[in-house]
């Protein structure tokens, strides 16, 4: 028995929620400490948006693909569009699925389109962004290596007493 395509969908957007955080999150991370790029709520938003967009449109391309698969099935009784052995007796479980992508492509559109959605989410995937920064610096200020000392003092000065002396020449 398969599982109610609405059940399916809703975990799908969970999963869609946390891949739309973790890519928005990864790019201010990026544009934080790479481009030196200040937090702008609408640039954060659009990014939002765009990761929603990016992620419907490829549920609607998986849709689009098992819906071939099922036309083919229908006409030559199996598909060579993918790697399994889908045949005739396979239609409801291709058609369930197909309506789980529709349905999650519906939906993040619809996301895709709410400017509460966008800002919440925004807000969320900055806030992770900076606890990540955050627990970095931390992790740095605690660690050996980079919190100075011993042979680490040492390779720095002569570095720089090297550099000094090179640039003399």
């Amino acid at each position: 028995m398969l599982a109610p395509v609405e059940e399916i969908v809703e975990q799908g957007l969970l999963v869609a929620d946390v891949a739309v955080r973790m890519t928005v999150k990864n790019a201010i991370i990026m544009n934080a400490l790479q481009k030196q790029i200040d937090y702008n709520e609408e640039q954060i938003m659009e990014m939002v948006r765009s990761a929603t967009e990016d992620l419907a449109a490829e549920r609607e391309r998986d849709a689009t693909h098992i819906s071939r698969m099922r036309n083919e099935i229908r006409d030559t009784g199996r598909s060579s569009w993918s790697e399994s052995d889908y045949g005739n007796d396979d239609n409801r479980t291709l058609r369930h699925r197909q309506e789980v992508y529709e349905g999650v492509a519906k939906e993040l559109r619809d996301r895709a389109a709410d400017p509460e959605y966008l800002k919440a989410t925004a807000k969320r995937a900055h806030a992770l962004a900076w606890d990540e920064i955050g627990d970095s610096l931390k992790e740095r200020a605690t660690h050996p290596y980079y919190s100075g000392g011993g042979l680490r003092n040492t390779r720095m000065l002569v570095m720089i007493a090297f550099s000094c002396s090179s640039k003399r020449t």
